[in-house]
């Protein structure tokens, strides 16, 4: 049966694409019709009708990086510069089994579905297919896997490859004809990989057809450290290493210059922007008009919850344009649009997503968020564009549905035990 969503205004994601009395018509995962109630054609089969109450309809919010898995212990550090602050992170986050893995991914994913995130691309050491299992399970979209490092330059923890190609050979079995789960190989980043390993990580994504995930220029220190050993930029040294393409996700990307940015627009990678997370870490503000303006993918993304301490893209939306604002002292920089984009289709383009997710549209999944938005003067398409990316928040959440399944409702998860798990890790960790 087809489900129509009405009564409802209607934010595709696309140019233009506002429909103040819209509606969705889904078959099964796929959108096959959207736009005005009244354009409508007639349906020769029936019609499952479910009245929004005047509710607006965006795509799903689509975060581009995160490491969901570290979420048990959220605040544990809160100051200090980037390499201060993983100083700090090692003795809580070194020792954590796939098990605290697991239970990490439950408490990300339960806030990011609540939150409207509807695909997320996550970040791990250990247990490569854990965040898709447990996103399956919730009903939640993920790019997932692990981030390999070298024992000689990263310390604190096991060797993590080629567990990290076994993990995730093995998870791409066990989701075979999943249309949830897709899955990368990459490296934590330049300071922490040698260039053997990083070709040899690379070399195996390609023959599995991955896309290759990596922190790239997140702090000045880092590109500091990399031009004092190989005399390039950490973009520049990348791309030597022929570690970047179409394919790659580079999250942060604060220290790039015009040299490196150019290198980006010719070989196509996109960018995960984490404004709170750098933030925080004092790391900077991405230069994500000038990356932008090349035609480079720059998607959103929460980084952790011990960066970031919440897992929530409106957040990031406003927080992409007010530091650039802030630092720039130029107020139309970056606008709502710009935001909004960022946080839907242009993150489906970071991710390799976008034929499938990103917009409301034809042919395309139905992941959308249902939120109750309101206005003194009435809801138009410039008073709900400003809402969504300087006003609303998870509060306003009614309603996530991915893949045309809903998965939230009303403030509750509908796919899990959400109360139960949650105890049952909060009891886990009282007894440690």
């Amino acid at each position: 049966m087809l489900t129509l969503l009405h009564n409802a205004f209607l934010c595709t994601g696309l140019p233009g694409g506002f429909y103040p009395d819209g509606a969705l018509l889904i078959r099964g995962s796929k959108i096959i019709w959207a736009g005005a109630l009244a354009d409508l054609p007639p349906q020769s089969e029936p019609v499952r009708r479910q009245d929004v109450g005047g509710r607006v309809i965006i795509p799903g919010l689509i975060n581009t990086h995160a490491h969901g898995g570290l979420s048990t212990h959220r605040g544990c550090c809160d100051e200090g510069d980037l390499f201060q602050w993983a100083a700090a992170l090692a003795p809580h986050t070194s020792h954590l089994t796939v098990e605290d893995n697991r239970r990490g991914c439950y408490l990300a994913i339960m806030e990011m579905a609540r939150n409207g995130i509807t695909t997320a691309c996550d970040c791990t050491r250990y247990g490569a297919g854990v965040f898709a299992s447990v996103a399956t399970e919730i009903g939640m979209r993920s790019l997932s896997g692990a981030l390999v490092n070298s024992p000689d330059l990263r310390h604190h923890g096991r060797p993590n490859w080629p567990l990290a190609l076994e993990e995730t050979k093995e998870a791409i079995e066990a989701h075979k004809g999943n249309g949830l789960a897709r899955f990368y190989l990459g490296g934590h980043s330049p300071y922490s990989c040698t260039p053997a390993l990083l070709r040899e990580v690379k070399r195996e994504a390609d023959k599995l057809d991955l896309p290759f995930v990596i922190h790239v220029a997140e702090n000045r220190r880092e590109n500091e450290m990399v031009m004092e050993q190989y005399g390039q930029s950490p973009t520049a040294w990348l791309h030597g290493l022929g570690v970047l393409d179409r394919r790659s996700v580079l999250a942060h990307c604060v220290w790039v210059d015009e040299a490196d940015m150019d290198i980006l627009a010719e070989t196509g990678a996109g960018v995960a922007h984490n404004p709170g997370s750098n933030a925080k870490l004092a790391s900077g503000i991405a230069p994500v008009p000038a990356l932008r303006r090349l035609g480079i993918p720059v998607g959103l993304g929460t980084d952790s919850t011990l960066s970031n301490n919440c897992l929530d893209l409106f957040q990031e939306m406003k927080l992409s344009v007010l530091l650039q604002r802030a630092a720039s002292l130029d107020g139309t920089i970056v606008g709502a649009g710009d935001a909004f984009s960022m946080a839907t289709l242009e993150g489906a383009r970071v991710l390799n997503w976008e034929t499938e997710i990103g917009s409301l549209e034809v042919g395309k999944e139905a992941d959308l968020v249902i939120l109750d938005l309101s206005h003194p003067l009435g809801l138009n398409p410039e008073r709900v564009h400003s809402d969504l990316v300087y006003h609303a928040g998870p509060q306003h959440v009614r309603g996530v549905m991915v893949a045309g399944r809903m998965i939230f409702e009303d403030g509750r998860l509908l796919t899990v035990d959400e109360p139960a798990i949650r105890h049952a890790i909060h009891e886990h960790y009282r007894h440690q």
